[in-house]
């Protein structure tokens, strides 16, 4: 899901709890990386842990929520399990290396 508005981190808190497992994605419109690497995250949930939900937050418009996240570079990457952050990427990560930390997981939790 993407969220088009400014979220704290009480309403994050809520986001995690309602999802076993949750990728966020911390992105800013004016980088091209974050652009490019989107699609390819997204495909790869949806083709391999398809029940995992993906939340999609613009970095900027939530600058207060990513500086108590730790976020500070973008894209960024958290994924949580029940609640929990078990991975981060702050910068670029390739399709490869996401896949191999989630799959293993993925599979513990499911």
């Amino acid at each position: 899901m993407e969220i088009t508005e400014k979220i704290s981190m009480e309403e994050f808190q809520a986001l995690l709890e309602n999802h076993p497992a949750t990728l966020i994605y911390f992105y800013q419109d004016k980088c091209g990386v974050c652009k490019t690497l989107f699609p390819k995250v997204k495909e790869l949930l949806e083709q391999e842990f398809p029940k995992m939900e993906m939340l999609v937050l613009e970095a900027e418009q939530n600058r207060a929520l990513a500086a108590q996240l730790r976020m500070l570079s973008v894209p960024g990457i958290m994924v949580y399990f029940e609640g929990k952050e078990f991975f981060r990427s702050n910068g670029l990560v390739t399709i490869g290396e996401l896949d191999h930390r989630l799959r293993r997981l993925y599979e513990m939790f499911f």
